[in-house]
C-alpha cells in the first residue's frame, strides 16, 4: 500500500523550496557575525549551498521515486540503513521544533507578550499537523500561494525604504576579518540554504524528474538572491544597529512611513513569518512522519502525525528557553551540528552507491 499517493509539479515544487527556505530567515537574517558583511557571507554561503545541493541531488536523481529513508536501506543494508535513517529523521524533527522555537520567540518577543509560548507555537502545530494530513499535494497548493505573495512584501518593503537607505554604511568592504566571514558564510549555508536537504523526503514525489536537479538550484538563487538584497538593505538603512538586533528586518519595516500614510507594515513581517514558518514545519512534520512510517514499515503515515506534531511542539517549548540561547546555538554550534545531515549523509551515500555501483530504475514504495 503507497503512503503517499500525491505528486506535485517542477513549478509547484520550485515555490516550495523557495517558501521552506525563506522559513524564519524572514526575520531573522543570515550571515550573523559578520557585521556590515553579512551580505558577503550570506552570497557565499548561498555558493556553498549550491555544491551541497547538487551532491543530494544527483543522489536523488540516482534513485528516483525514493526518499532518502528508502535510499539508506538500498545502500547500507536493513539495519545499517535504518539507523542513518533514524538520525536523519531525528534531523527533521529537531530543526521542526527549532523553526517552532523561532517562530514563538519572535510573537514572544514583538506582538503578543502575554500570549503564553505554548499557545503560540500550538496554534501553528495544529495547522501544520491538519496540512500534513491531506498530503504534499495540498501543502504544495498552498505555497502557490502564498510564496509569491511574500516575495512581493519583500520587494515592495524594499523599494519603500529606498529613500533611508545609505550606502556608507556598507562601508569599508571586507573590513571584517576573513575568517569571520568565512564562518559567517559557512552559517549562511547551513541556515537556511542547506536545510533544503529535507526535500529528500519530498523529491520521489515530483512528476517530472529529469530536469529537478536544475529546478531546485534555480529555486535556491532565486530566494538567495533575495536574501542578500535583504540582508545588504537593512545594513544600508539600520548600519551597526542591524547586527545587534535579533529581527532587523521587523525593525526596519517599522521605520517606513511614506507621507504618515504607508506606516506600521511591519504586519506584513509578521505575515511573512506565519507563512513561510507554516510551510517550512509541514515541510519538516511530514518528512518526519513519512520517515518514520517508512522505518516502521506502517501502512499510512496520517495515524502518528498528531502524536509527532504535539512532540515537536513540546520539543520547541522546552529546547532553549529564549530566543538568546537559540541564537548563540544558531551562530555557534549549529553550523557544526547540521554538517553530517546535510553534508554527511548524502556525500557518503551518493560515494557508496557509487562505489557498490547502485542505479536501481525501480519506483518507490512509499
Amino acid at each position: 500500500m503507497f503512503l503517499e499517493k500525491g505528486k506535485i509539479s517542477n513549478f509547484q515544487l520550485g515555490l516550495l523550496i523557495i517558501g521552506f527556505v525563506f522559513g524564519s530567515s524572514v526575520i531573522i537574517s543570515p550571515g550573523q557575525g559578520a557585521g556590515h558583511d553579512a551580505w558577503i557571507s550570506v552570497a557565499l554561503g548561498l555558493m556553498e549551498s549550491l555544491l551541497i545541493v547538487w551532491i543530494f541531488t544527483t543522489l536523488a536523481k540516482q534513485f528516483k521515486g525514493m526518499t532518502i529513508v528508502e535510499i539508506n536501506s538500498l545502500v547500507y543494508g536493513k539495519i545499517l540503513g535504518t539507523c542513518i535513517s533514524l538520525l536523519f529523521i531525528w534531523y527533521l524533527f529537531h530543526l521542526g521544533a527549532m523553526v517552532l522555537d523561532n517562530y514563538a520567540s519572535f510573537f514572544k518577543l514583538e506582538i503578543y507578550a502575554n500570549t503564553p509560548r505554548i499557545i503560540i507555537i500550538l496554534a501553528l502545530v495544529l495547522v501544520c499537523i491538519s496540512t500534513v494530513g491531506r498530503g504534499i499535494e495540498v501543502l504544495a497548493r498552498c505555497s502557490a500561494i502564498l510564496v509569491p505573495i511574500t516575495i512581493l512584501i519583500a520587494i515592495a518593503d524594499s523599494a519603500l525604504i529606498i529613500p533611508q537607505i545609505d550606502l556608507k554604511n556598507l562601508l569599508p568592504v571586507l573590513d571584517v576579518p576573513i575568517s569571520q566571514i568565512l564562518w559567517a558564510g559557512h552559517a549562511a549555508a547551513s541556515f537556511p540554504f542547506a536545510e533544503s536537504v529535507a526535500f529528500l523526503m519530498v523529491l520521489a514525489f515530483v512528476d517530472i524528474t529529469e530536469n529537478v536537479s536544475a529546478n531546485f538550484l534555480k529555486s535556491l538563487l532565486i530566494v538567495g538572491i533575495i536574501l542578500i538584497i535583504v540582508v545588504a538593505r537593512n545594513f544600508a538603512v539600520m548600519g551597526p544597529m542591524a547586527a545587534i538586533t535579533n529581527y532587523p528586518s521587523y525593525l526596519l519595516a517599522q521605520a517606513i512611513d511614506i507621507g504618515e500614510v504607508l506606516t506600521r507594515l511591519e504586519v506584513l513581517i509578521a505575515v511573512n513569518l506565519i507563512t513561510m514558518g507554516f510551510i517550512k514545519v509541514s515541510v519538516l512534520l511530514y518528512g518526519t512522519v513519512l520517515g518514520l512510517a517508512q522505518v516502521l514499515n506502517l501502512h499510512s503515515y496520517r495515524p502518528i502525525i498528531l502524536p509527532i506534531g504535539i512532540l515537536m511542539a513540546i520539543l520547541a517549548l522546552t529546547t532553549f528557553g529564549n530566543s538568546v540561547n537559540m541564537l548563540n546555538f544558531a551562530q555557534k554550534g549549529y553550523p557544526v551540528y547540521a554538517a553530517f545531515f546535510q553534508i554527511g549523509i548524502p556525500l557518503i551515500t551518493l560515494v557508496v552507491a557509487k562505489l557498490r555501483k547502485l542505479n536501481p530504475t525501480g519506483g518507490s514504495k512509499a
